[in-house]
């Protein structure tokens, strides 16, 4: 039997997971975006954990062929 080829089978899951950590990033951010008061702690949280989720989407897709520049 001829074995899946691994490179579309990693993209698609890169795509996924990228799309799935876009989504938490966006709620995340939702009710900063939309004006809520949240205190400041709650604020920092939130930005910061959406961070991360952009972070992971760099690498899943750096890891299928992506160039980026750091900055």
């Amino acid at each position: 039997m001829t074995q899946a080829r691994a490179w579309p089978n990693d993209a698609a899951e890169a795509r996924d997971r990228s799309a799935e950590l876009a989504m938490r990033g966006a709620r995340l951010l939702r009710p900063l975006i939309d004006g809520e008061r949240l205190d400041q702690t709650e604020t920092l949280r939130r930005l910061a954990q959406a961070r991360d989720c952009f972070q992971m989407i760099l690498r899943h897709l750096e890891h299928v062929g992506a160039r980026t520049r750091p900055e």
